[in-house]
């Protein structure tokens, strides 16, 4: 499936508020993951100052930890969208970087929106030096599929008998197929796992993140049914679930692949 890069620069991301309602529900995430903290670990012993690009740079807070704790690396942010004011605008597959010229790259969660994945990864081997370091962070093809239920039961409820599947929107690059073309590219990859849990004791932050997706996911719907329909059905059955169980629970399975140039 291919990626709507007007979409991701304009609906998806034109600021940071969607991306901001995604990261709050893992608040209620257990065990923790430190994503900033498991990236400085792998960057321990990076030699010389970098520069590390923080590729698909988000809300930002990656790159502020990372130059809080690493004052030492220079660390400059690249975003296709220019609405999340990064350092460089730049999209991951041609990025305005000369070959071995940077110490490390990290791509956490951003590839699967890249036009072409694999074409992505043998373009951020291209800007690495020597000995340089990936860091590409991903979702596995079984994180979080409490999305697909409540999306095909929302549309049952609102009397859709065969619903189209669910656009998780990272398949073409998550943590199995990316292990697949880091291998390919780079001869070698190592693939860290993080498995956890998040259990909202509310609708709310549920409700928002799913609204968060609308972008993407209210082209999907069966002709005559609107996005201000889902939400309300599904609103129901979100709240449905946190007085039954005390929670919406998310299973995840996450994880950050490295390589070496």
């Amino acid at each position: 499936m291919s990626v709507d890069q007007g979409l991701l620069t304009g609906e998806e991301y034109a600021d940071t508020s969607r991306l901001s309602d995604r990261i709050s529900i893992y608040a209620w995430q257990r065990p923790r993951l430190d994503l900033g903290g498991a990236v400085l670990e792998l960057l321990r012993d990076l030699p010389g100052p970098g520069p590390v690009l923080d590729v698909g740079w988000g809300t930002g807070a990656l790159t502020r930890r990372l130059r809080a704790d690493r004052p030492d690396l220079r660390v400059v942010p690249v975003d296709l969208s220019a609405g999340l004011r990064p350092e460089v605008v730049g999209e991951v597959d041609r990025l305005p970087f000369a070959d071995g010229s940077v110490g490390a790259v990290l791509a956490m969660y951003m590839l699967y929106y890249a036009t072409d994945p694999a074409n992505a990864v043998r373009e951020l081997r291209r800007v690495l030096r020597p000995g340089g370091r990936l860091v590409a962070g991903t979702n596995a093809a079984a994180d979080k599929p409490q999305w697909a239920r409540l999306w095909t039961d929302t549309l049952r409820d609102l009397g859709v008998s065969d619903p189209p599947p669910y656009d998780r929107g990272d398949s073409r690059f998550d943590l199995e197929r990316g292990a697949e073309l880091v291998r390919e590219v780079f001869g070698a990859v190592e693939v860290h796992d993080h498995r956890h849990e998040i259990a909202v004791p509310e609708a709310g932050p549920v409700l928002a993140y799913l609204h968060s997706t609308r972008g993407r996911q209210a082209r999907a719907l069966p002709k005559g049914l609107t996005w201000a329909d889902f939400r309300s059905a599904a609103s129901d059955r979100i709240q449905a679930e946190v007085d039954r169980f005390g929670a919406f629970v998310i299973t995840g399975h996450t994880g950050m692949l490295t390589a070496v140039a």
